[in-house]
């Protein structure tokens, strides 16, 4: 990478996440399922194949994060960027989200402050924020 290039936008995912129809069970006797089954790695791998199969050149990453600690709204994403506002999103589904958690994305990473005018996220996404995280000094 040279100096005058600039990283991509990263989509954390929390591959540790259960969703939330299944956060609750996190307290019972059972013991946890292993990563592999957990939902938010699910998403994760559904996610990454959706991008290794696109023929256009994406402006983000895509990279697992081991916890986002918002275990009770799992499963869970950050958006990240240098200079940019970074955001966490929970109570996400493949069924209800995947597609949508793609577009954010592509509309944070392409944005100059990471900023989305509510009305351009998409919809399903749009109260799903956790929190709004502000950049580190310019």
């Amino acid at each position: 990478m040279t100096a005058t290039t600039t990283a991509k936008a990263r989509l954390n995912i929390c591959v540790t996440c259960r969703a939330s129809s299944t956060a609750a069970s996190q307290n019972s006797n059972t013991p946890p399922a292993p990563a592999a089954e957990r939902d938010g790695k699910v998403l994760y791998d559904a996610l990454s194949h959706e991008m290794a199969t696109r023929a256009d050149p994406v402006a983000f990453e895509i990279v697992p994060v081991e916890c986002l600690s918002n275990c009770k709204s799992g499963c869970s994403v950050a958006l990240s960027a240098a200079g940019k506002w970074g955001y966490v999103y929970g109570n996400l589904s493949i069924n209800d989200h995947s597609a949508d958690i793609l577009k954010l994305a592509e509309a944070y990473a392409n944005s100059d402050d990471g900023i989305i005018p509510w009305r351009e996220r998409p919809e399903t996404v749009r109260r799903n924020v956790i929190a709004r995280i502000p950049p580190i000094g310019n």
